[in-house]
């Protein structure tokens, strides 16, 4: 009996995530070392093997009230909402509804026709469309952003732009696309957007945290957005995100529904493997199908490492999911300060699971 119990420990301490207490510490270090810089203001999640093996909160969810982030504290996500998109449109493909050859005036017959007819779905996932990107506009953000508009006469208004190139021969990070895609989804199931999200993928996936923002739902441990400029906190500038944002951002989620997303995600839960691999593969600047993709040796571990991520950024918050596919590791940061660069806490937090070098900053 007790060679049974010594056997059952052994085993399940190889099945268990190795993640030392030291390695937590670190990262604690490492991202408190921000948070008291002003840098950062959010929530951390990694998990090995679909284990959470750190999780942790930082800063101020409402400042205002001093109410701290929580592990329920939602964030808006911003373009991590690209590969909702992505799911629900190769969903449709799978069941024979969408063709990603075909073009976007095959499903929207009110979408300009000298420029519709030229660009497929598959162009839009990839941003490769040759379309313009209506966030650049110089209107955008002080006005268009702040106005309710149909999803139709958006499109009409702000995502009918003559191409800046022709579809399919460069790259260009599209927002445009995505909208595009979300109004797509619903005119091919008749049903509004965030209704096919909750259906098709939250309720599979079972997050309960996620959904669709809008003005008039009251989204209960849902954070304040915020901007850092010269030592103080402000309130970010309002955006009309279901209306002007869309399919192309305007998720709000957890860290623990990311996680369960991507659990659902690579476990054949929403699509079947073939999909999976076609949404996973590069076209362009390492871009697939609502995710960038890359591999590539990392200094000083002497091995290919082969990453599945996305960032996004939208008016008072910040996020970048990765996965790192041959180690089955995921790393979720949400933040609410947009004034944070992400990159150089979530390039520590790989070094630090890495044994590599990474530094603590100062100032």
């Amino acid at each position: 009996m007790k060679k049974f119990i010594l056997l059952l420990f052994i085993l399940t301490q190889i099945n268990a995530p190795v993640f030392p207490q030291a390695q937590k510490e670190m990262i604690d270090n490492l991202v408190q070392a921000y948070t008291n810089l002003n840098k950062f203001s959010g929530n951390i999640l990694i998990a090995e093997k679909g284990k959470v093996v750190f999780e942790k909160s930082y800063g101020f969810a409402d400042r205002e009230f001093d109410i701290p982030n929580s592990k329920t504290t939602r964030f808006r996500i911003a373009s991590l909402t690209k590969q909702f998109t992505a799911v629900l449109i190769m969903q449709l493909v799978e069941s024979g509804k969408i063709d990603l050859d075909a073009t976007i005036t095959q499903y929207l017959p009110y979408y300009k026709k000298e420029t519709g007819d030229r660009i497929t779905i598959h162009q839009l996932l990839t941003h490769t469309s040759g379309l313009p990107e209506y966030t650049e506009r110089d209107d955008f953000f002080p006005d268009i952003s702040k106005h309710t508009y149909t999803h139709k006469a958006f499109i009409q208004q702000f995502c009918s732009d003559s191409l800046l190139a022709k579809p399919g021969t460069g790259y260009k990070y599209s927002n445009t696309g995505y909208y595009i895609l979300g109004a797509i989804i619903e005119e091919v199931t008749k049903k509004s957007y965030a209704e096919v999200l909750q259906k098709n993928i939250l309720a599979v996936a079972e997050m309960k945290n996620t959904g669709i923002e809008n003005d008039s739902t009251i989204i209960k441990e849902i954070a304040k957005g915020y901007t850092f400029n010269s030592g103080r906190y402000l309130n970010a500038d309002y955006i009309d995100l279901s209306s002007t944002i869309f399919s192309a951002g305007a998720v709000y989620s957890t860290t623990a529904d990311l996680l369960l997303w991507d659990k659902a995600l690579y476990a054949d839960k929403l699509l079947t493997k073939k999909s999976r691999e076609l949404m996973f593969t590069p076209v362009l600047s390492n871009y697939g199908y609502g995710v960038g993709i890359t591999k590539f040796i990392v200094p000083g571990l002497n091995k290919e490492m082969h990453f599945i991520f996305h960032q996004g950024a939208i008016n008072g918050f910040r996020s970048i999911m990765t996965h790192i596919v041959n180690e089955n590791i995921l790393i979720v940061i949400l933040c609410n300060n947009f004034d944070t660069d992400l990159n150089p806490i979530n390039n520590g937090i790989f070094s630090i699971l890495h044994h590599q070098p990474y530094t603590i900053p100062k100032e």
